[in-house]
């Protein structure tokens, strides 16, 4: 099957064919660009976040440790009579560091165990589903910027999937839904519901 590396290869190339194209085609600007770029980029690796040992996994995991300790960080130092904010440094750095283990022990723990490789992840609503989360992101930076990153980030997640088909002479990785009829049909809904509120936002 296609390794980590083989997938950013290809979703980079693709996605650097994918904004030649919309900068010939729609004129997009520079920032338009890099952001569509990087939607597709990302989008290569997102389906083997269902894979325990996988490198985007990991990554994933450490990148959003990360938020989560600086969510906690901007928290405890802003005045507040709860928890008695702002606290001292040393509490703050404590803080800081709990979360973060906190988040990659316990909650990266409980995500494991509720998926498996080649579940959900590589369904056909995957692609859709990080798209709109995607176009939800930037709506506020308007419509050529929305459809942007729709499109490549549809497109960095399709490339995956394909690979993966094409390495397993199956097409069994672009699945509709899994075996988990429930699941699949609430990952739908929230695949629609994301894309509604994206395209609502850019319309109104």
């Amino acid at each position: 099957m296609p390794n980590f590396e083989y997938h950013v290869a290809v979703a980079g190339l693709a996605s650097a064919m994918g904004v030649a194209f919309g900068g010939a085609a729609f004129g997009w600007d520079s920032s338009t660009s890099s952001m569509a770029f990087l939607a597709g980029l990302s989008g290569g690796f997102i389906p083997d976040l269902d894979h325990d040992k996988s490198k985007p996994l990991r990554l994933a995991g450490a990148l959003a440790g990360l938020g989560f300790s600086a969510a906690v960080v901007s928290y405890v130092t802003s005045p507040g009579k709860f928890l008695n904010r702002p606290w001292p440094t040393s509490s703050t750095v404590l803080a800081a560091v709990g979360a973060y283990f906190l988040f990659n022990t316990i909650i990266l723990e409980i995500f494991k165990r509720r998926t498996k490789h080649r579940g959900l992840f590589h369904s056909l609503a995957v692609p859709f589903l990080y798209g709109g989360l995607w176009a939800v992101m930037v709506a506020s930076a308007g419509g050529q910027k929305v459809m942007a990153v729709w499109l490549l980030g549809i497109l960095g997640v399709f490339t995956h999937l394909i690979l993966d088909s094409a390495g397993s002479m199956s097409f069994n990785p672009l699945k509709v839904a899994s075996d988990d009829i429930g699941a699949s049909t609430r990952l739908w809904v929230l695949t629609a519901l994301v894309n509604f509120l994206a395209f609502t936002r850019l319309t109104f």
